[in-house]
């Protein structure tokens, strides 16, 4: 009993590793037009994402994609907790995770 209660020990990381929504890749980049400019994420496939704050504890709230504003035009890696549309900014996405690329 015990010899399985390590095993299920060691293989808990890597069990919630797998459970979390895999990184993709964009550039930050500015979407809409002024005034009602938004942060975006530019795929590689060419899609343009904005980017809608998070609600409280479920993801990047509005403080976080202001700090994150500053890493405007590069690249970015990035957990989707969600996607929504947006009658202005078509599709949107909601951040779980976002990193600047080094």
């Amino acid at each position: 009993m015990i010899r399985r209660a390590s095993w299920l020990l060691v293989l808990l990381p890597s069990l919630l590793a797998m459970a979390a929504p895999p990184w993709e890749k964009g550039v930050l980049v500015e979407v809409g037009a002024y005034p009602l400019v938004k942060l975006g994420i530019e795929r590689g496939d060419g899609a343009v994402l904005a980017i809608r704050p998070a609600e409280a504890g479920k993801g990047l709230d509005q403080a976080a994609l202001k700090r994150l504003r500053r890493q405007l035009g590069h690249e970015i890696r990035y957990r989707a907790a969600g996607y929504a549309d947006s009658p202005v900014y078509g599709r949107e996405v909601i951040l779980q995770q976002a990193e600047a690329e080094r």
